[in-house]
Order: C-alpha cells, then sequence, then structure tokens
C-alpha cells in the first residue's frame, strides 16, 4: 500500500540516445491537443445531463413510468461502475489518438441510436453504451497529460477540465431548452443536433490530435495483466481520493434531481429560473476552478483548500434549501461554484502517486471517475427513499448536504506538498 503521501512527479526526459531519433519534444501545440480533448470530455457529460430537459418530452411520447424515467437517468453510470478497472485496464495499452477517436465515434453512433428508439429498450441501451463509451475514453485523458506536460502543469491542465466543463456544461443546459423550444419540443430532432455535434468533434480530434513518443511510452506494456490493475489500485490516498468524490457526487447528483421541484412546490419558482440558478453556478466553479487549483497548488496548501471548500459547498447547500430569495439564491449557487474548485485539485492526486507507471495512471484516473459514477448513482436513490421514509423532500436534501463532508476528510487525510522527485519533464521547446 501507498503511504497517504502524494508528491509531484515529473515526466522522464525523453532520450534520443536510447530510443531513437522518433522521439517528439514538448511544444506549445501541446496546449492545443488537451483543450481539444477536454473539450470532447466534457461534451459526453454536456449531453448525459441534458436528458432532464428532454425527459418530458421522451416521456409524453413513450409513455414512460417514473421508474423508467428513472431507470433512463441512470442508465449511463452502470457501465462506468461496472467495466471503469476492466476498460481502462483494456483500452489503455491503446494510441490515446486512436482510442479517442474509436470511442468519440461510439458515442455519435449511441447518440443517434438514441434519437431513432423506437421503444423505451432501445433508447436504454443508447444510454448505457454512451456511457461505456465515455469510461473507455478515460484513460486517453491520462495517458496525454503524462505525455505532454510535466508536474507542475498537470493543475493546470485539470483546471482546464472545470473551465471547460463549467462553459460546455452549463452552457449545454440553456441552450438544450433553447434548440427544444426551437424545435417544438422535438427530442429526436434535438438528439440528431447532439449528435451532429459529436460527428464533428470527432473529425477535429483526428486531425488536431498527437502524441507523444517517450521512454515511458516506448516501454508502456512492461507492465501487463493483473499486476497493471494491482499497482494502480495498491495506492491508500487514491482510494481516499475516490472517497472524496463519492460523497460530493451524491450531493451533486441528488440536487441536480430534486432541487428544481422542491423549489417549484416549496416556493413556487419555476424549472426554468432554477435551472438558470443551478447553471450560474456550475458556470463560475468551472472557471474559478482553474485559478483557485492554481493557487492551492502554488502554495502547497492543498488539504486546506479542500477542507475550506467542503465547509462552503455544505453551508451553501443548506442555504439553498431554506430560502426562496431569489437574490440569495443566486449568491449561494454561486458560493456553491466556487466550492467545486476542488476538483482540479482532487483529480490531480493519481497524476502525483509515487511511482506510479502509465498504464497503472490509466486505471488510477478511471477508478476516480468510477467513484464519481457510483455518487452520482446513489445520490437520487438515497435522496428518493429518505423523501419516502420522511415525507419531506427538504429534510431528505439537508441530510444529503452533509456527504460533502467526504471532501473535508479527504482534506484531512491526504498529505500534499512534498518535494518532487529528481525526474524532470524535458522545458517546453517553443510554438508547435
Amino acid at each position: 500500500m501507498g503511504d497517504g503521501t502524494v508528491t509531484q512527479i515529473g515526466l522522464e526526459p525523453a532520450r534520443e540516445s536510447n530510443i531513437g531519433p522518433n522521439i517528439n519534444k514538448l511544444t506549445n501545440y501541446r496546449w492545443a491537443i488537451i483543450c481539444v480533448w477536454l473539450f470532447s470530455s466534457v461534451s459526453s457529460f454536456m449531453v448525459l445531463n441534458t436528458l432532464g430537459i428532454l425527459l418530458p418530452a421522451i416521456s409524453a411520447e413513450l409513455s414512460l413510468s417514473p421508474g423508467q424515467q428513472g431507470l433512463l437517468g441512470s442508465a449511463s453510470h452502470w457501465g462506468n461502475i461496472a467495466l471503469a478497472a476492466p476498460l481502462s485496464w483494456t483500452t489503455s495499452r491503446f494510441s490515446p489518438k486512436w482510442l479517442t477517436v474509436g470511442t468519440l465515434t461510439i458515442a455519435t453512433a449511441c447518440i443517434f441510436l438514441q434519437s431513432w428508439a423506437p421503444v423505451f429498450a432501445v433508447l436504454l441501451l443508447g444510454r448505457l453504451l454512451f456511457g461505456i463509451s465515455n469510461i473507455a475514453q478515460a484513460p486517453a485523458r491520462a495517458l496525454l497529460t503524462r505525455q505532454w506536460f510535466c508536474a507542475r502543469e498537470v493543475i493546470i491542465v485539470n483546471g482546464l477540465s472545470n473551465v471547460f466543463f463549467g462553459i460546455v456544461v452549463g452552457g449545454g443546459l440553456a441552450l438544450a431548452l433553447v434548440i427544444l423550444s426551437a424545435v417544438g419540443d422535438d427530442w429526436r430532432t434535438t438528439l440528431r443536433l447532439f449528435g451532429f455535434y459529436f460527428a464533428g468533434i470527432t473529425v477535429v480530434w483526428s486531425i488536431v490530435g498527437r502524441e507523444r513518443v517517450t521512454q515511458e511510452t516506448v516501454n508502456v506494456d512492461t507492465v501487463q495483466g493483473l499486476s497493471v490493475l494491482k499497482g494502480a489500485l495498491k495506492y491508500r490516498e487514491l482510494w481516499l481520493c475516490g472517497f472524496g468524490f463519492v460523497g460530493v457526487s451524491m450531493s451533486f447528483s441528488s440536487f441536480l434531481a430534486f432541487y428544481p421541484t422542491l423549489m417549484l412546490e416549496d416556493y413556487g419558482i419555476s424549472l426554468t429560473l432554477t435551472g438558470g440558478i443551478l447553471a450560474s453556478g456550475v458556470v463560475l466553479g468551472g472557471v474559478g476552478g482553474l485559478g483557485v487549483g492554481y493557487a492551492a497548488a502554488t502554495m502547497a496548501r492543498e488539504g486546506a483548500f479542500l477542507q475550506g471548500l467542503a465547509v462552503i459547498m455544505i453551508a451553501s447547500n443548506i442555504g439553498m434549501i431554506l430560502t426562496g430569495w431569489l437574490p440569495a439564491l443566486f449568491m449561494l449557487s454561486l458560493m456553491n461554484g466556487v466550492a467545486w474548485a476542488f476538483f482540479p485539485i482532487l483529480i490531480t492526486v493519481p497524476f502525483n502517486l509515487r511511482g506510479i507507471r502509465p498504464r497503472e495512471l490509466a486505471v488510477a484516473f478511471s477508478f476516480t471517475m468510477m467513484m464519481t459514477s457510483i455518487g452520482t448513482s446513489l445520490g437520487p436513490l438515497i435522496t428518493g427513499f429518505l423523501q419516502e421514509a420522511t415525507g419531506d423532500l427538504k429534510l431528505a436534501l439537508f441530510i444529503m448536504s452533509f456527504t460533502s463532508v467526504s471532501l473535508f476528510l479527504a482534506g484531512i487525510t491526504l498529505k500534499f506538498g512534498v518535494q518532487p522527485e529528481s525526474r524532470e519533464a524535458a522545458e517546453p521547446a517553443g510554438g508547435g
């Protein structure tokens, strides 16, 4: 097991004398590569999170029961939970560029399958396969980050992921309403437009995407078989990181599913206005995460930042269910968005584990995504049972607000700020 310490490990310099002349030097073009990849990744979450907007029209046409609606909402996470480890173990052997092309192509086909679905079973299958394609793509991010970025830049890469998530997912929630209204509540046409959007992203990535050959990538298959899984999952700090993600994801998914209903029933606030309140927090959290994450790493106070952000998240969630005053709701949502700046700090943990190798890193990163999916699946389920048991949705969401304490505990138990090992990446070679 690991010793609970997260170190900062840079990339090993490429040695042309040992590998040959095909070593790729670091260039500024790597930022274009990772930005396009991150944009494609968060676009998947945009499609997943807009289901709630399309669900009324889908339910009306296909006559879905509440149970079927719940199955549809959770289906995309089943594959993440069941297949994250074996898929990451398998796909981490593939070229990250072509793995991304393949999974984006499958995701595009799944969107068109959903838009065509004549019955509920086909729609459910499309959502399930879309989720599987999403988790299968995750190792590519870890491998590309390891290839192209040195230790001090990883927090910036993960901060950029937060920025794109806020802009694309928050913007997508608003745009989906506009599109659905423009096409006369035709959810099939809306999904087809998403499909063409994904096809375009696939083409752009196939043109922009590149890989970098290093000593590590040449020797990527030196660790094989189950030793890859064992090597990744032996770290105590990886499990602490995953625990932090579970609680926060439970709280977030609970609010995403039930908060609009609470606001409508208890305070008479429309679904559209509640959506705007939630979207404002998502966008701010995405943009703010880059600065907060970088500041935490620069000051070597990552643990303290995680603890503080956890307190803000819990307090803002509680505040949002106790008031119907719009100015306060927008302010509390913005505070909640700032609290989500924890994401680039916590997601960087797998990249900085001492001695972790590329394929092990790919599995470790997918593990954190799996833990997020577990929390996302459990949140609405537990909230629903709590509401049934107490007859009070507000009380149920109040209780679920405290699941984010897992982030506070992760901030206490994870140890940051250890000096990096001697391996450092070569300095960028200039513009690409």
